[in-house]
């Protein structure tokens, strides 16, 4: 929540720098920049939702995600292995 709070800020700060000092002359109603400003942040969020969307895709179809998956499957049913021989030669004790 807070990125896309600070996100609005910096785009907005970046319109109010950006604007041509010709344009203050016969500057627009103040309701047409809101819609110029909802469509900047649009375009914004799309964007990142794009990249968001691919990296995680990348990543769930990475080499490394699926080795680190099976090294942790295969290191857990070792452990669970060796604490049920542990434990089932306690109560043979």
């Amino acid at each position: 929540m807070q990125v896309a709070v600070s996100a609005a800020v910096v785009l907005l700060a970046l319109s109010v720098a950006a604007t041509d000092p010709a344009e203050t002359e016969t500057e627009s109603p103040l309701s047409q920049k809101f819609e110029q400003f909802q469509q900047d942040v649009q375009t914004f969020v799309s964007r990142v939702e794009e990249k968001a969307k691919t990296a995680y895709h990348d990543f769930q179809n990475s080499e490394f995600r699926n080795r680190t998956s099976n090294w942790f499957s295969d290191t857990f049913q070792k452990l669970k292995a060796k604490w049920k021989e542990v434990f089932s030669n306690q109560g043979s004790d």
